[in-house]
């Protein structure tokens, strides 16, 4: 019986991730998901006591957002020299990463609507991300005095972060092509020009 429940709990959770991921935050509703799951609405109240609940469940279980370990891998095999480098290196891996994670897109747009117990886990994860990326950056080099890396650092996420959702409505963006692989590269491109010149200090 306890087997059964736990398998039973699993599919509603795998239903969440897969109404999110593939049609979106506004699929997702009691009915949906127990059509989604092949389970009676009964059983997301007996479980889960309700949608508010299923989420949190759904949230702490979730892997939403690159750590810094992710994005970085072996930094031995990185070809950074200078914090600048280090700063649109870890800029470049987290467009493409995210631009994998379709689930967390989502949430991210559920976000700018409204606050839930999913969209609140993935605001504690990023800025646990934030952090630890700051944290990896100070061991490549001092922060300039003259420079406020924090919020160059957050205006540039912020950036990326736009142009993936803005994605789903318009594929285009300044005229940049965003449905193919040399538009994402342009970006990737004007960030490390951007990086180059407002994270180091003026001589």
């Amino acid at each position: 019986m306890a087997r059964d429940k736990e398998e039973t709990k699993a599919r509603i959770l795998a239903a969440v991730g897969k109404l999110l991921a593939e049609s979106g935050f506004k699929s997702l509703g009691v009915n949906a998901i127990a059509r989604e799951a092949g389970v009676d609405k009964v059983l997301i109240y007996r479980y889960f006591e309700g949608l508010p609940r299923l989420l949190q469940c759904f949230a702490q279980e979730g892997d939403y957002w690159p750590t810094v370990d992710e994005l970085v891998g072996d930094d031995s095999m990185v070809d950074a020299k200078t914090l600048a480098d280090w700063m649109a290196y870890l800029l470049s891996r987290f467009s493409d990463n995210l631009q994998e994670r379709p689930m967390t897109q989502e949430i991210l747009r559920w976000e700018l609507l409204e606050g839930n117990e999913l969209t609140r886990e993935l605001a504690d994860v990023r800025d646990k991300f934030a952090l630890d990326s700051l944290k990896f950056l100070e061991t490549k080099g001092p922060f300039p005095p003259d420079k406020d890396i924090p919020a160059i650092s957050a205006v540039l996420v912020a950036g990326v972060v736009y142009l993936m959702l803005r994605t789903k409505s318009s594929s285009t963006f300044m005229g940049i092509d965003f449905s193919s692989p040399d538009g994402w590269q342009r970006i990737e491109a004007a960030l490390n020009s951007i990086v180059q010149l407002t994270a180091e200090s003026k001589p």
